[in-house]
């Protein structure tokens, strides 16, 4: 009866369990690419707080002990997620003009947080500040067309420190936001939201919300956002802004 017992035992169970993929794990097969990558998937299954050397090492087959022949630490194996991660960056190649290449730069960057959300969570955890040469290499194309257009430093790092908000934040609410692209009445619903406000008190919100009301996919977002930070550049620097998206300036409805 003891044993039955314990076989019912959920503790126990997955004690036993962890302990028989343990025993499965071949001999000589744990490096530190293995550990990464296990990592990894930890990270992006479930979460930065997951991710303990005591649930890696059960994902992988072995003793916790065995990470620290290769890591020291469970930080260190975080940067060497991060580094990995980051090494997936492809520098887009330069094609065109200093403007077209901060926008295609940009582009690829924010790709990279949206389809890869567990480098969100460790960029704002910290463990994405160490240079790795993915990153350097993105660092240096970046402030080359700074350099390029003529900003002097503390412009240039101003404006890169701005693309990257915007690239950190937009790539931040997306997972939830993203959602609102698959409600076609989202738009409306905030729309006649607004209209119940008392005019009087919300005169913008309410003369916004009495005539189209402008919809916005998360993508179309960011994208308006990367276009008006590179009108911006484009001035700053007296070159001929980009024109590949519509940008209305004030009230003579240009467009850019």
């Amino acid at each position: 009866m003891v044993g039955s017992e314990e076989s019912r035992d959920p503790v126990s169970s997955t004690r036993t369990n962890r302990t028989a993929k343990r025993r499965r794990a071949p001999r000589g097969t744990l490096n530190p690419e293995v550990i990464v990558r296990a990592a990894i998937d930890v990270v992006a299954t479930d979460g930065l707080e997951a991710m303990t050397t005591r649930r890696l090492a059960d994902d992988l087959g072995v003793r916790p002990m065995a990470l620290y022949t290769h890591f020291r630490d469970k930080e260190a194996i975080l940067h060497a997620v991060a580094a990995e991660m980051f090494d997936r960056f492809e520098l887009p190649q330069q094609t065109g003009s200093d403007l077209e290449q901060l926008r295609d730069i940009m582009r690829a960057y924010f790709r990279l947080f949206v389809e890869h959300p567990a480098l969100l969570q460790l960029e704002k955890a910290g463990f994405g500040d160490d240079i790795n040469p993915a990153e350097a290499r993105l660092t240096e194309a970046v402030y080359g067309c700074m350099r390029r257009l003529r900003f002097d430093h503390h412009t240039a790092v101003g404006l890169v420190a701005t693309f990257m908000r915007l690239i950190l934040g937009s790539a931040y609410v997306y997972p939830t936001r993203r959602m609102w692209d698959e409600e076609p009445d989202h738009w409306e619903r905030v729309r006649l939201r607004w209209l119940t406000l008392p005019a009087d008190a919300y005169p913008a919100m309410h003369e916004l919300a009495s005539h189209d009301f402008p919809a916005f996919t998360q993508l179309q977002a960011f994208e308006f956002g990367l276009h008006a930070l590179l009108y911006t550049v484009a001035r700053a620097a007296g070159v001929e802004p980009l024109a590949d998206v519509p940008l209305r300036l004030g009230s003579d409805d240009r467009q850019v």
